[in-house]
Formats: structure tokens, sequence, C-alpha cells
């Protein structure tokens, strides 16, 4: 039986056990509800019998796949077979843009000179982070062609390329740092830290905000895993000018501050 409108079916009063008349089927219904198949012995469709998309899935088994979040065959490749190309001083000598296309050109003749039989690399993707080209590889030869060719390659004039594990690329925090005094460019702030700060090198930090105030600038950065355990030695406060800065992980207080 249907609750009545508005009841929530956990507050209705019960019936006392043989109150309410018994309701018998109409003639020639046998029983059986109005719109229901009696089909293939008389027996509702059941979930054996669930209808099916044009492709054979059951309804709502798409959305059962999509939650689980099964990893597509390029981003096993992407996350297993990743190599680093980079100068051979890195990082003090980084990657650009324009660079990171020359590599692309430089390996592209690759596939070229092998013989048609012989081995062929196969990249899956490649692609510019932090100053050095990331190369996908499809598979363990490609990775050793690379590793072999790679410093061979003159992708641009006085270019020394090396290949490496990922593991040579820098970890980033993101860190908000104040500054007092009246509002500068932020070379000037970058170049005042490094040279009053022995040990914080800010030449690849990058700025992600900045917003100038009365009596300060508040900052949010990026910044490598050396600099934040320099200026956790520092205890968050490098000198920076007229005063001190005042820096904190981003999304933690800095001490002394409400």
């Amino acid at each position: 039986m249907e609750a009545p409108p508005g009841d929530s079916g956990g507050s209705r009063p019960q019936s006392a056990p043989g109150s309410q008349p018994q309701t018998s089927p109409k003639p020639g219904t046998s029983g059986v509800r109005q719109g229901t198949s009696t089909e293939s012995g008389g027996r509702p469709p059941g979930p054996g019998n669930r209808q099916r998309s044009a492709r054979g899935t059951p309804r709502g088994q798409a959305k059962r796949l999509k939650q689980v979040g099964q990893l597509s065959y390029a981003r096993v490749t992407r996350e297993g077979l990743r190599v680093v190309v980079v100068c051979e001083d890195y990082p003090e000598s980084q990657i650009s843009k324009d660079n990171f296309l020359d590599i692309q050109w430089a390996i592209s003749p690759l596939v070229d000179e092998l013989p048609e039989e012989g081995l062929t690399p196969r990249l899956v993707d490649s692609y510019w982070a932090k100053g050095a080209a990331i190369m996908v590889c499809h598979d363990e030869s490609t990775k050793d062609r690379l590793a072999a060719r790679v410093p061979t390659l003159a992708a641009w004039e006085g270019s020394r390329l090396k290949l490496v594990g990922l593991d040579v690329l820098p970890t980033y925090k993101r860190v908000v740092a104040w500054f007092p005094g009246p509002a500068m460019d932020m070379e000037r702030y970058l170049l005042r830290l490094r040279r009053l700060n022995q040990g914080l090198d800010t030449r690849h930090w990058r700025v992600y905000e900045r917003r100038e105030e009365s009596n300060g600038v508040r900052l949010v950065l990026s910044i490598d895993a050396v600099s934040v355990s320099v200026l956790e030695g520092l205890g968050w406060r490098p000198f920076s000018g007229v005063g001190q800065a005042t820096f904190s992980l981003l999304g933690v207080k800095p001490e002394g501050k409400k």
C-alpha cells in the first residue's frame, strides 16, 4: 500500500489485526498488476532481464565503471616510463620553452635513421616542465635508445644534454610571504633575499599572486625544497632590506600572527 501524501511511512498508525478489509482481485485479472508483462512464464522482468543499452552494457554499469577510476593505458605509460632530458649542469642551466621545441626537432629524425625492420623508438608524449624536457617512452627499448643518443644531439648551438630520471626534478612548495615597507618590483625582492640570506637561492622561484597593501606586499610563491629548509633555519624570517619578511607554508599560520 502506498503511504498517503506527506506521510513518511514511519509514523503512520498501525491498524489492528483483522480490522482492515481484504480486497479480492477483480475477475479476469488473475491478480496481475495492470501493465506488467507476463511473458516468460508469467514472471515480471527481474535483475537478469534488465534493459541494456545499444552496446549491451546494463544501465548503471557505465556509471560504476567511471567511479572505479581504472587507469587508462596512456596514463600507466606516462607514469611508468618517463625520462628527463636536461642540460648537463641542471638545474643551474634550464631548458626554455624554445629549447624544448629544438629538442623535439632533434629527436624526431631518430626514427628515420633506423632500418625498417629494426628497433623503432616510440614516444607516447613529450612535454616541458621545471626547466626540463619530459619524454614518455612506449617501452624500455625506446628509453635505452634515447639514453644513447641524447648526449650526441646538437639541439641548439652549444647545447649539452643528458638523459636522467625523474628524481632529479626539484620539488616545490607553495608559501605565503609578507614584505614590510614600500612596494617594489619582484626582481628587487628576490635579489635582496639572495644577497642578505646565505644559502637562499631565489632564481627559480615563481610568483602566483601579488597584493599590495598600505604597509607592505603579500606574495604567494612556489619555492624549491632546498629554500624551504633554509627558511626553516632562519625561523621563516629572512632579511629583506628594511626589515625581515615573514614566510609560511600555504595554509599554515606563521608564528606570532593571529
